[in-house]
């Protein structure tokens, strides 16, 4: 699911986070108006932003098979 309950409420992904350009362990948050640390806990205001979340892709398989793999002969 996209949005379910059991999301990690961190800085990092919230939506009034910015990332810093020199610095990616710290963000800049737009509410406070200072940096926090990336896994910081949320503050109460936090609103999830599925673009900032990272996706890890299954990896291909190499699948080189033939007619003959699948053959009961």
């Amino acid at each position: 699911m996209i949005y379910s309950n059991d999301i990690n409420k961190v800085c990092g992904l919230c939506r009034h986070a910015d990332t810093l350009p020199d610095n990616d362990a710290e963000m800049y948050c737009t509410l406070k108006g200072c940096n926090t640390d990336r896994s910081a806990a949320d503050c109460g205001r936090f609103e999830y932003d599925i673009f900032k979340k990272t996706v890890h892709r299954k990896r291909r398989l190499d699948s080189k098979f033939s007619a003959a793999d699948f053959s009961i002969d």
